[in-house]
Formats: C-alpha cells, structure tokens, sequence
C-alpha cells in the first residue's frame, strides 16, 4: 500500500451458533479467496462478547481492486460459502469499508473520496 493508493480494509459482519460450521465456510472462501488481484490478507475473527458474531477482515491493495472483485462476485451471483451467515439485520448492513489513513501513527496516507 502507499500512498498514491491508499489501503482498503473490509469488514463483512456474521452470526451463527455454530462456529465450526462458519470456520469451514471460511476454509473453503479462503480457496476461492487465494490468487484474488490485490486482495493481501483476509482473516476471521470471534467476538469475546458475543460468541455468535465473527467478522471477515480483508485488506486490499485499493478501492479499486476491491470494486473490481466485488463487482466480479455480483456477476458469478455472490458464489462465497459465507454468504448465508452474513448479518444481514446489523443497522447499517453486513459490511463496512475503511480507507486507510495513516498506518503506525506515521506520516498520513492520502485517501480518497
């Protein structure tokens, strides 16, 4: 990431009781996941409040490299084997996207609109 081209960083909110299920759900997008253009890592985490919510982190190169495989996912009819878990009821949706700002309290990162 630099600064011509700011990080993306996407946060896609779950529920379910059942984590095992989610975790192999997770397993399997990871493979589907692997080789993406501009994706750099993505990792699943638990609350230690609520056991029933898990967020998908990805980290993306820039905007446009999330856009474009998001858009590529709508097209193939949103293939992901974590679709079924994504917490549709949260206020605001299933996902959020954060620009990157600055990254260890460094010199700001120029983000865009």
């Amino acid at each position: 990431m630099n600064a011509a081209a700011p990080g993306v960083r996407v946060l896609v909110y779950h529920r379910t009781p059942e984590s095992g299920e989610l975790a192999e759900a997770y397993r399997r997008a990871a493979e589907l996941l692997a080789g993406t253009d501009g994706l750099l890592r993505h990792e699943l985490l638990r609350s230690p409040g609520d056991r029933e919510l898990h967020v998908l982190v990805m980290d993306w190169a820039d905007r446009d490299a999330f856009t474009g495989w998001e858009r590529a996912l709508r097209h193939a009819h949103h293939p992901s084997p974590l679709r079924r878990y994504q917490d549709r009821s949260r206020p605001g949706g299933h996902y959020e996207i954060h620009l990157l700002v600055s990254r260890d309290g460094s010199t700001p990162c120029e983000s865009s609109p």
